[in-house]
């Protein structure tokens, strides 16, 4: 800030004219009101504070006034700013004098502003003084000086035909037309006085601010609107703002706007509040582009007419992220010992859709953890984001060029054996489900720590684990680039029914090649088994969509063989339809008799790299539950292993 005063030195050829008049600025930054300029009055109850602000200080309740000298000329704006740290009332009130003959407000005459009445609708008022007489021009918006704090920027405009305009603003608001209205009575001069008047009680008494202030002479406008920027507030919303205020019907009159790209005239136009600002209504909603906004004849308030003006802007269209628009791409769960990043949990999210999406209100949550919300952050298309505990997000942010998001989870929350990791929005729809186990490491020597598992193909986003594969490239990881086993293949592939499983007589899992379609995997009747057998109801399993659970309304029967078969419109993520040929068989298991099992092959010296294997043939007709079953090895004692596969052994069926 700066202490001024300016003055006009006028000049006819060689002629100069006795008479140097000064105009009024104070922003009191050098701690001294009492030169450049002079302000004389109840000095002794004002100080020019810390801040830079004059500031009254009285030892207790009562009435002062400050007062300085200038030149006020009859065209000319004042601009100011006040706070008074206490709602205003018919006690504690402040009068501003912007043009007096003299110093004495009881015996002034000219014009004041005054803030402060009974009640929560304090208005700024303009009133003239007539020898102490005062009468009431003009109120501003009611409610404006109610506030405690009330702090207000003023500006007000005289004309020389006596024309007076009022604006202000509350705090750091734009400024707002309070008033128009005519008073001639008092004219400027070079002897006129500007001042305050503050009356207050004891708990007020040092509780009233002035800044700022600045008395200027109203230079005729003769420029035409210039338009400084053009904003997309949303995609049928433009707001433009112009460097001062606008004629009304001007400003609205829709075939003064044109934006380039088909979207054309706007529909209708609003000129905001301060009547510096349009806010552009459009028939055509924008798409995420680049556009141009051109304006034309767009006047002023005294008729200055703009030509033709341009301006860019960008809009972007911000959608809500659905299934699948953002995948849970890498996991890092076992970040010790590190072969390169720093030693933190982290998981990646990619955003594979071809939208801009919001990551405000979704929620990441781990397998026993709560929901942990979002913070907010632009994801556009086929970009990253990393998300970690907080205390790890700024070493994790050194080794990526990607967004690193710290978030309110434990450094130790992703388990290193395995975990069900969910991205749901608010309303606890799945985004995306990850059920990863650390058997997914394709690379034996990746699976103790240091190495990501890497999503594959994200263009198949159900394949489970097969699309999965540990990182092959130092530093271990990727975190905010693209996977380094990346396939951009896409899903043409139908999924198969693999395998059917009696969790109970009237339950049964069906395991498919990927995951499916979550409505359609929810509609009985895509599902059918003969002999026939009533379908109640069918539910994808909430960590793995390429298992359905079947409730049967009557149960299976025992030494039933029954076909099992999924038929269209059952698809999966991609949207391919299962084979309508596609079928496999459940029945309820039985316990075997000697030799319905048999050992039919066996490798036990493969060749080097090859795997050891023993296979069996189910010589019945009987059905068979694997997980009852064990393998041993007697040679040199007893090695007996429980066979955890949970999958039948069907009549004349082969298994290794």
């Amino acid at each position: 800030m700066r202490i001024a005063i300016l003055f006009i030195t006028t000049c006819l050829f060689v002629s100069v004219p006795s008479g140097i008049e000064a105009q009024i600025a104070d922003d009191f930054s050098d701690g001294d009101f009492t030169q450049n300029p002079v302000w004389t009055g109840d000095a002794a109850n004002f100080i020019v504070n810390a801040a830079g602000e004059l500031q009254l200080n009285a030892p207790d309740a009562g009435v002062s006034a400050l007062f300085v000298q200038g030149n006020i000329p009859d065209s000319v704006i004042w601009d100011l700013c006040f706070r008074l740290e206490f709602a205003p009332s018919a006690t504690n009130l402040l009068r501003i004098f912007l043009l007096a003959d003299q110093p004495d407000p009881a015996l002034a005459n000219g014009y004041l502003l005054e803030a402060g009445e009974n009640g929560s609708l304090d208005a700024l008022k303009l009133f003239r003084q007539d020898a102490g007489a005062r009468t009431l021009l003009a109120t501003g918006q009611p409610g404006l000086v109610a506030g405690d704090p009330t702090d207000i920027h003023l500006r007000i405009k005289r004309t020389v035909a006596g024309e007076w305009q009022l604006e202000a603003a509350s705090g750091s608001g734009a400024l707002q037309l309070q008033f128009t209205v005519p008073d001639a009575t008092y004219g400027g001069g070079s002897d006129r006085y500007f001042g305050f008047q503050c009356v207050y009680t004891a708990t007020r008494k040092d509780k009233f601010y002035f800044d700022d202030i600045s008395i200027q002479p109203d230079v005729p406008d003769l420029q035409a609107p210039l338009l400084l920027s053009a904003e997309a507030l949303n995609a049928n919303t433009v707001q433009a703002p112009f460097n001062e205020s606008l004629d009304s019907l001007s400003a609205i009159d829709p075939a003064h706007y044109q934006i380039d790209n088909g979207i054309g005239m706007p529909v209708s136009v609003l000129l905001l509040p301060d009547r510096r600002t349009v806010n552009l209504n459009l028939l055509s909603p924008l798409s995420s582009g680049n556009y141009q906004l051109q304006t034309l004849a767009v006047q002023d308030m005294v008729g200055n007419e703009s030509g033709v003006q341009t301006i860019d802007f960008q809009f972007v269209n911000i959608t809500t992220a659905e299934e699948f628009d953002i995948l849970i791409n890498e996991i890092m769960a076992d970040p010790t010992p590190s072969v390169g990043l720093p030693d933190a949990e982290w998981v990646e999210l990619y955003n594979r859709s071809g939208k801009t999406l919001d990551l405000a209100g979704l929620r990441f949550q781990d397998a026993t953890g709560s929901p942990v919300s979002l913070p907010s952050q632009l994801l556009p298309p086929d970009t990253y984001v990393v998300l970690t505990a907080t205390a790890n997000a700024a070493a994790l942010q050194a080794a990526t060029g990607a967004p690193v998001l710290g978030i309110a989870i434990s450094t130790t929350a992703l388990n290193n054996g395995g975990d069900v990791l969910t991205l749901s929005d608010a309303s606890g729809n799945v985004i995306d489900r990850v059920a990863y186990d650390v058997a997914w490491h394709t690379d034996p020597d990746k699976d103790d720590g240091g190495w990501s598992l890497e999503r594959v193909a994200p263009g198949i986003p159900c394949l489970g684990a097969a699309n999965w594969r540990s990182c092959n490239t130092l530093p271990g990881g990727t975190p905010g680039a693209q996977n380094s086993v990346f396939d951009d293949v896409a899903d043409t592939e139908a999924p198969q029914l693999i395998a059917a499983y009696p969790e109970s007589p009237v339950s049964l899992l069906l395991y498919f090649s990927e995951g499916l379609d979550k409505a359609l995997a929810q509609d009985p009747s895509v599902f059918r088994i003969d002999p026939p057998l009533n379908i109640a109801t069918a539910q994808a399993t909430a960590d793995d969509r390429s298992i359905v659970r079947l409730t049967l309304s009557n149960p299976l029967q025992a030494s039933v063989l029954y076909a099992v078969s999924a038929v269209p419109p059952l698809s999966d993520c991609a949207g391919n339809p299962v084979s309508a040929q596609d079928t496999t068989f459940v029945g309820i298991p039985e316990k075997p008799e000697p030799q319905d099992i048999v050992v039919n092959e066996m490798m036990f010296n493969p060749d080097v790299g090859d795997a050891r294997y023993v296979e069996f043939y189910n010589r019945s007709n009987k059905i068979f539950r694997w997980s009852e079953f064990f393998i041993a090895n007697f040679s040199g004692g007893a090695d007996v292993e429980t066979i955890t596969a949970t999958r039948l052994f069907l009549p004349g069926q082969y298994d290794v």
